[in-house]
């Protein structure tokens, strides 16, 4: 079993309060494959995954409890017509600003209890799935680059 270090140096498995073990996703496809095989997968940044800080955490702002954490949906929309793919590279790319000093990137299910000041919806009852590697950010940058490049390119003709 190798581990993750502080310095994001990925492995196999990431071990959590209890001794229990998470898997290291390392690539897009694991991301998208794992996000197929549950009805709703949330991306959330944290210190752990087993952050469990569903109570008494408090929007900064305004100092009103909120009911759950702040999570993003990677399970793509019906609405979303570009394949799950290009939906999780999205959603990676868009969030990646948010890993900084030991925040990573993780991959939980849980209970949407309500949403947060910006929108995001706000999970309760967290079920930790993965960590996801800081290669597979970049990966899905260039995914969603090359993607929005083919878009562009099929509107201007």
């Amino acid at each position: 079993m190798t581990l993750i270090d502080p310095h994001g140096n990925a492995g196999t498995y990431h071990p959590l309060r209890g001794g229990h073990e998470l898997p290291v996703l390392e690539t897009l496809s694991a991301v998208v494959e794992l996000c197929s095989s549950h009805d709703d997968v949330y991306l959330r940044f944290s210190y752990a995954p087993d952050d469990r800080d569903d109570t008494g955490r408090r929007e900064r702002e305004s100092g009103y409890l909120l009911p759950g954490v702040p999570a993003w949906p990677l399970c793509p929309e019906a609405w979303w017509g570009a394949g799950s793919r290009t939906w999780v590279a999205r959603q990676l790319t868009r969030r990646a600003h948010l890993v900084h000093g030991g925040v990573e990137p993780w991959l939980v299910t849980g209970e949407v209890r309500g949403r947060g000041p910006d929108c995001e919806p706000l999970i309760a009852g967290l079920t930790p799935l993965a960590l996801v590697s800081h290669k597979v950010l970049a990966e899905a940058d260039e995914s969603y680059a090359a993607w929005q490049t083919r878009a562009f390119r099929s509107l201007t003709g």
